[in-house]
């Protein structure tokens, strides 16, 4: 089912559906109010990481004044580095990545497809249930949006997004509509299938996480553009 509604009702829509998760630590939109309009892209990681967050509900009361990029204007830190704004392994990739298929980093809607924090994938909370309980919020995020391609950074079977959403979205009788191509890395591959939403045709592309993984390689950028219609 589609959710149509509007920017401005976000932030209630988001406190009547999120129930006790919404005192938990996390995040929302990682991007500017600003990207909450047209656009070709939807950005979309597994869960937030790391230290310092607040309560979902106070980020998510701030969608529509919030004006930070997380991927641009924050200084993120782990174990063993704290890094410049910007300037993190994950963070650069991201906007390689976004640059290489021709889309200016501040103008994508990003986020992630589970709101709350965890130290690890690996945590008990995460399954395509508990996910579940935030995907109302992003098929609202989408219908503002209206990608022409949803981009997953994790892409395993289980506990991706790509994961979800091919769970969710793909037609198993179709398989014209799904491709693989290596991901220029070890073992490693690249998926997309396309499918539609409220009517329109979205490609889904799921890549190898990028904690761990560089997609700015030509063929790999070259075929998200060809495969998305960017």
């Amino acid at each position: 089912m589609d959710i149509v509604i509007n920017k401005e009702q976000l932030p209630e829509f988001a406190k009547q559906h999120f129930g006790h998760l919404y005192n938990r630590l996390g995040e929302g939109i990682y991007s500017s109010h600003e990207t909450l309009k047209e656009g070709d892209v939807y950005l979309l990681g597994l869960n937030p990481g790391g230290s310092g967050h607040t309560k979902l509900g106070e980020f998510m009361n701030n969608t529509l004044t919030r004006t930070r990029n997380s991927y641009l204007d924050e200084s993120w830190k782990n174990g063993q580095s704290e890094y410049a704004q910007g300037a993190a392994p994950l963070q650069k990739r991201i906007q390689g990545l976004l640059q290489g298929i021709n889309q200016n980093v501040v103008d994508v809607c990003a986020s992630n497809l589970i709101f709350t924090t965890s130290k690890s994938s690996q945590d008990s909370n995460f399954n395509f249930g508990f996910a579940g309980t935030f995907w109302p919020f992003h098929q609202a995020v989408i219908e503002i949006v209206k990608p022409k391609v949803i981009l997953t950074f994790g892409n395993a079977k289980h506990l991706s997004p790509f994961g979800f959403l091919k769970s969710m979205y793909y037609d198993e009788n179709n398989l014209d509509t799904f491709e693989a191509i290596p991901a220029e890395h070890g073992k490693w591959e690249c998926y997309g299938f396309k499918t539609k939403f409220n009517g329109r045709q979205t490609a889904v592309i799921g890549l190898p996480h990028l904690s761990y993984y560089n997609p700015n390689k030509e063929k790999i950028l070259e075929w998200i553009r060809n495969f998305s219609g960017l």
